[in-house]
């Protein structure tokens, strides 16, 4: 992400606008190469963050825009890995070192020689502050972390990610995200939603009223994903895996963004659409499964014969307009269909509207689950304890959902349905 003084934008008429760039610009490409170059100085050699920003400070000052040139180079440095300090209590240590040298300095004669300082300071401390010293006595600070893994990055990918960024960055500060799809291709469309459950957001998916089917779905989606604003806690990580979301939505063909960010104590309305040019930077995302639910899958299968998961979790209908992508689906070898949805602690709103629709839709193939946390929420918790759908079809979980508590609602849930 950038950070607001980095941000380039125009505000006009209560709308925001990022500045773009050229991503064939010559120029840009060549600023984007010097800066990369000064990550990959000293080849095979490890190189401090200080070195770094003394080498970048330079090609920096050389161009002209430098909030431009430093956002760039912010680009590239949050793909960087550096090395975390010891767990070692440093201060203590300093303080210990630097006693000791003052004692020595007492004692020793005034025209001895500063090695001889040292050994004096040396011969007083113990030996894990003797190799604390040969290992630098400041290696804590960040500007002496050392680089251990230089950023895979083209130089016309910077300049890509830049403008990705300038979006990003507003959405921290976004009252909600409204997406619309047009003619969207199904496997697009599943690898979005399928972002969406990654990143624990939870999406109003709704097909747009008069518009005709396309390949058995509606031509046109409606995706409104509430924005870190409108919440009352966690609005910083949320805002972050919101920001995080939004390359996903950008290998689709034709969309549409709306959103109103909170910006300096204004409103103002961000407009996009695939005329942006924007390039998603996610790659093989299908392959990558999240640690629980890759968990959740290995448990399942181990315990449970008699369902199995489903590979492709479809949309399904929720209403007069609304459908509902669920986080997972499972077929029975009865050959019923029965989908899981997960609600996480800031989803206080979306489950309260899916109780109420599943409460009079009872025969809705779907089970809910809702994080522990979630429910110390008193509205939430009133509501859960009243609902005849949950006590019937849902369930609590803390980290993942328990493989017992799944299997126990499929099967009840179909024997139900019989």
């Amino acid at each position: 992400m950038l950070t607001k003084d980095l941000l380039r934008l125009k505000i006009v008429s209560g709308c925001v606008r990022p500045q773009f760039i050229d991503c064939s610009n010559p120029e840009l490409l060549e600023i984007a190469e010097q800066l990369l170059e000064c990550y990959r100085m000293n080849e095979g050699e490890s190189l401090s963050l200080e070195e770094i920003n003394a080498a970048t400070e330079m090609v920096l000052r050389s161009y002209r825009d430098e909030k431009l040139s430093r956002g760039l180079n912010k680009v590239i440095l949050d793909r960087c890995k550096f090395s975390s300090p010891d767990d070692f209590d440093y201060q203590a240590s300093r303080r210990e070192v630097f006693t000791a040298s003052a004692k020595a300095l007492q004692t020793m004669p005034a025209d001895a020689e500063p090695e001889t300082l040292m050994e004096i300071a040396r011969a007083s401390l113990q030996r894990q502050t003797c190799d604390f010293i040969d290992a630098g006595i400041y290696s804590d600070l960040p500007g002496n972390e050392n680089l251990i893994r230089t950023p895979a990055l083209f130089k016309r990918e910077i300049l890509e990610r830049y403008n990705c960024a300038l979006v990003q960055s507003l959405l921290l500060y976004s009252d909600n995200l409204e997406i619309i799809a047009e003619d969207p291709e199904p496997a697009k469309m599943r690898k979005m939603f399928k972002y969406l459950k990654f990143f624990r957001l939870l999406a109003k998916i709704s097909s747009v009223p008069g518009c005709r089917r396309f390949k058995n779905a509606p031509s046109k989606l409606k995706i409104v994903i509430d924005g870190p604003v409108s919440l009352f806690e966690n609005t910083q990580k949320y805002g972050l895996q919101l920001a995080c979301f939004f390359p996903a939505m950008l290998e689709l063909d034709k969309w549409k963004l709306k959103s109103i960010v909170k910006y300096r104590d204004k409103e103002l309305k961000l407009n996009l659409d695939e005329s942006s040019a924007l390039v998603s930077h996610y790659r093989n995302f299908s392959s990558y499964v999240p640690g629980e639910i890759a968990m959740f899958h290995r448990l399942f299968k181990s315990k449970v014969s008699d369902w199995h998961i489903s590979g492709n979790t479809p949309l399904f209908q929720a209403g007069k307009h609304e459908l509902i992508f669920p986080d997972l689906s499972f077929t029975g070898e009865n050959g019923a269909t029965i989908h899981l949805e997960l609600f996480h602690r800031w989803h206080s709103t979306p489950l309260l509207e899916r109780l109420e629709f599943c409460d009079s839709h009872p025969d809705l193939p779907l089970i809910i689950g809702v994080d522990r946390a979630l429910y110390k929420k008193p509205e939430v918790k009133a509501r859960i304890d009243g609902s005849a759908c949950f006590a019937s079809s849902g369930f609590l979980f803390r980290d993942f959902p328990g493989v017992d508590n799944v299997r126990k609602l499929l099967d009840s849930k179909s024997a139900a349905s019989d």
